[in-house]
């Protein structure tokens, strides 16, 4: 005898009302679904040539809410914060704006926020109205990134071991 298929409803416990359930609205985001640190078209950044004290600005403001809002530092006390110098903390900061992996609200403004088109806390609906607002340009590799590719590409391949047979000996 096959099992009865039953029908799963929402009762206001109250009123003893049957409600009707919510859709439920996709959170898509460029049609790659939502993650915290998303990849998109952009370049990664493992590819970036970031320094240390460049992975500890991104890691510190996404400790500090930086993924969502703009956190206010400057270059002493972020230096503080990750035990670094002020002006490596300065170069950081001016390097991951110039990539677009840090936001300013203004070129004077001491707040940086993480690009939401790669870092975002919150629902994916909020991270597409806060890209459609802020406008955030595509992560793309500097100078510096770049050389780095073209270094790896102009080297001369490895040697390749030589193979020798069971007992054979070099002469």
């Amino acid at each position: 005898m096959p099992a009865r298929k039953r029908r799963l409803v929402l009762v206001d416990e109250e009123t003893g009302e049957v409600v009707d359930p919510k859709p439920r609205i996709p959170h898509d985001f460029e049609s790659k679904g939502y993650t915290l640190q998303s990849v998109g078209a952009e370049t990664p950044l493992y590819k970036l040539k970031l320094s240390g004290a460049e992975w500890d600005t991104l890691d510190w403001l996404r400790e500090n809410g930086g993924a969502n809002a703009y956190i206010r530092t400057t270059p002493a006390d972020l230096a503080k914060e990750i035990s670094a110098n002020e002006s490596t903390c300065k170069k950081a900061l001016s390097r991951l704006t110039r990539l677009g992996i840090l936001l300013k609200p203004s070129p004077r403004a001491a707040a940086y926020q993480l690009t939401p088109l790669r870092y975002w806390e919150g629902a994916g609906s909020s991270q597409v109205t806060a890209t459609k607002r802020l406008a955030p340009p595509r992560i793309a590799p500097d100078d510096k990134a770049k050389a780095r590719a073209a270094s790896r590409n102009t080297m001369p391949p490895e040697p390749m071991p030589l193979r020798r047979a069971a007992g054979e000996t070099s002469r």
